[in-house]
């Protein structure tokens, strides 16, 4: 049975889902604070506060569709895109690692989408790939994004988080990133994920 807290945060984690959908049918060019078609959404609702702080790129619409397609929280592949490349959709690790999300054209193969250098396919193979961790590992975010920067057979292999210096620093940037643009845990997102429900 779910405690006060666990409710809350779906609740919270429904709501800004909610929100980001609804933001997303708004036009661009609405001024803040200026009437709209969504009933009950003002300047001073705090989900609309929290979501209009998610910043706008070129890619924000990619990002927003395949988290919704892989039922990701959209905060969550923010701060994992900010942490592996800052946006820079050029970026390639000394691994070989591409685009956005920092895709390798292994992994990019094995979800089955193997052009990851073009933004839109490098959202789609990576939140796929984010997808899957996270099924893999029980809802865990912290496991599932360790096994993103490590590899999944590190996080099976160490029993858990690995100890690498590297692995830990990428999930507490990403951790870090997620708690300035939402105030929560980033395990805020396995409760929603265990439970079944959907963030969008």
């Amino acid at each position: 049975m779910l405690g006060t807290r666990q409710r809350l945060a779906i609740a919270l984690a429904f709501g800004l889902g909610l929100t980001l959908a609804l933001l997303l049918q708004l036009p661009r060019q609405r001024q803040r604070g200026a009437p709209g078609p969504v009933s009950g959404l003002t300047e001073s609702n705090p989900l609309l506060e929290m979501s209009a702080s998610l910043p706008r790129s070129p890619h924000e619409q990619a990002l927003i569709a395949s988290a919704a397609k892989y039922n990701l929280d959209p905060f969550l592949v923010h701060a994992v895109i900010e942490a592996e490349s800052g946006f820079d959709p050029g970026v390639v690790s000394a691994k070989g690692a591409l685009g956005l999300m920092q895709v390798l054209p292994d992994t990019a193969a094995l979800v089955g989408l193997p052009e990851p250098a073009d933004a839109a396919g490098n959202l789609e193979a990576g939140c796929r790939y984010l997808a899957g961790l996270l099924a893999e590992f029980g809802g865990d975010a912290e496991l599932a994004l360790a096994a993103y920067n490590a590899g999944p057979g590190a996080v099976r292999r160490w029993g858990g988080m690995p100890p690498y210096r590297e692995t830990r620093e990428f999930v507490r940037r990403v951790s870090s990133r997620y708690r300035s643009r939402t105030g929560l845990d980033v395990q805020v997102t396995t409760r929603v994920m265990r439970e079944g429900l959907p963030v969008f």
